[in-house]
């Protein structure tokens, strides 16, 4: 065999080698390319069913797995209940609502917490929610291992939660519950899930009411409680007028040079507040001379102004220790510095009129407001007391009507009493029961009415108190003397609280997976 067959053979042979390599590649490139769309596929079908978000798990705190749905349900629950406790404080006010609630026209993601470098909105509410979702897990997990469960009260209280919501769903025009849980909380919240974490938040609630009824307490260990913290459970009658050592700037819209700075400013509000001091003989000095600094103020009043009836654990420190002290006596005054390190610097002129160490009975029961509004005022037409008086002439009419009304039941009762009022319209504005009411909780008029001692068990009534209107009242009983419950109440929080940080010590470690990470980055979770 020549030489040149030979060689003609092996680059044949070379040749067909290379073509299938070539081949293999090609179909190599055409498989992956194929898996990759395939895979691409799933994802999109994934990522855009609820099973990525109800299926898979976005975080574990301690050995609980939740879901992606189920931090988006913790989310939005923490974002609507800051935005409900600040609506309800500062509603009126545009400005501040908008220094401490974020934009929704924009991502959370890019917007900074109150000013923070550090932190963004979505961080917040993000932290947030994995707080409430810690205790809501150790709770739960401390009810499981008790072998506690819903009561069916408890799991009516559930069904109605979510048909009340449907019935808004359709009400708001949403196709159905589905539609509506989404738009609210993000995709994947169905039904099923939301009434599991309404579920969590039931057995968390219930079971830690019962866990902190669980501590009990002898009379003795009561006893020593309050007179240990007395100071801080007393309240004091006294009267405050406060002199501002902050530095001031000079104001342009006058020729007078009035700056001042902080040395200056505490050294002249020392001043006053001695010269103050030095004034007063009696209450009514007190009153005089706190007029008398405010005499250009035609809408000043040195009585209400002044005069402060506070719980111990509410005044600041250096108030409360010389209001406290055991040789204190009505009509004392003193002049009362802040801390050396507080900024600015404030002397108060404070004078103690009395003392009260909650030694009177605490009650319970129930009462309805009757107001009028604007349109009553407008149809009455009057003016000064007249209109005062009219005022209160139909607010009594009001309430009167709500008391004959029930009286006319054929079943009355806490219960009866209750739902009349929920069911008596435009009669009553607002309602609320009261528990373990102090003297302090109540307008006095309304107070005095439940603290009768001659008030028994089912008694109804009247009680007008002025600027507020006539209240419908309903007595249910003496709870005890309200310093023993007080006292009784802060040893169960204290007690209630260790018990709960001992169950929280499994449920601090938090671990997210890379689907959470994943959808904070493409969904609208967490902003």
């Amino acid at each position: 065999m020549s030489d040149e067959f030979v060689s003609a053979k092996a680059a044949r042979k070379a040749e067909e080698e290379k073509a299938l390599r070539q081949r293999k590649k090609y179909n190599l490139t055409v498989t992956a390319v194929v898996v990759c769309f395939v895979l691409v596929l799933i994802f999109v079908a994934l990522f855009s069913s609820n099973l990525f978000y109800n299926g898979t798990t976005a975080l574990k705190i301690g050995n609980q797995a939740y879901t992606v749905a189920d931090f988006n349900y913790n989310y939005f629950t923490s974002y609507n209940s800051y935005y409900s406790n600040v609506y309800s404080q500062y509603g009126s006010s545009t400005e501040i609502m908008s220094m401490l609630l974020p934009s929704t026209g924009s991502s959370f993601r890019k917007q900074a917490y109150m000013g923070s470098e550090d932190m963004t909105w979505a961080d917040f509410f993000t932290n947030s929610a994995i707080e409430r979702m810690k205790s809501l897990a150790a709770l739960c997990a401390a009810a499981e291992k008790e072998g506690y469960t819903l009561s069916d009260e408890d799991k009516a209280a559930v069904d109605s939660t979510v048909e009340n919501l449907r019935a808004s769903a359709v009400a708001s025009g949403y196709s159905d519950l589905s539609a509506y849980l989404s738009m609210t909380y993000g995709k994947g919240m169905t039904e099923k899930v939301f009434r599991r974490n309404v579920e969590r938040e039931y057995i968390a609630s219930t079971f830690s009411q019962q866990k902190s009824d669980s501590f009990t307490f002898t009379d003795q260990e009561i006893a020593d409680n309050y007179a240990e913290n007395a100071a801080d459970y007393d309240f004091y009658k006294y009267r405050v007028y406060s002199f501002s050592g902050a530095a001031v700037t000079d104001n342009e819209d006058t020729e007078e040079d009035e700056t001042m700075t902080a040395e200056e400013a505490a050294a002249k509000a020392k001043t006053d507040a001695d010269a103050f001091k030095a004034a007063v003989t009696d209450e009514q000095s007190y009153l005089d001379y706190a007029a008398g600094l405010n005499k250009e103020n035609e809408d000043y009043d040195a009585d209400t102004s002044t005069i402060r009836t506070s719980q111990g654990s509410s005044i600041i420190e250096v108030i409360k220790t010389w209001l406290s002290d055991e040789a204190r006596k009505a009509g004392d005054v003193e002049v009362i510095k802040t801390d050396d390190d507080a900024d600015p610097t404030y002397y108060y002129v404070v004078m103690f009129l009395e003392r009260d160490n909650n030694r009177y009975n605490a009650v319970s029961g129930y009462y309805g407001l009757c107001a009028a509004d604007e349109d009553d005022e407008e149809g009455l037409d009057l003016e000064g007391d007249p209109l005062a008086a009219a005022l209160k002439e139909l607010t009594d009419a009001r309430a009167q009507e709500v008391v004959d009304n029930y009286n006319g039941l054929e079943e009355k009762g806490y219960d009866a009493f209750v739902k009349l009022l929920a069911e008596s319209g435009d009669s009553v504005t607002s309602s609320s029961g009261i528990t373990m009411s102090g003297v302090y909780d109540l307008p006095e008029a309304l107070s005095d009415w439940f603290h009768d001692e001659a008030r028994k068990e089912g008694d109804v009534g009247t009680v007008y108190v002025e600027d507020y209107g006539t209240f419908v009242v309903y007595f249910s009983g003496v709870d005890g003397v309200y310093g023993d419950l007080m006292s009784e109440g802060y040893l169960r929080q204290e007690a209630y609280t260790a018990w709960e940080d001992e169950q929280m010590k499994n449920f601090e470690d938090v671990d997210q997976q890379w689907e959470m990470r994943l959808a904070k980055k493409l969904t609208s979770l967490g902003g």
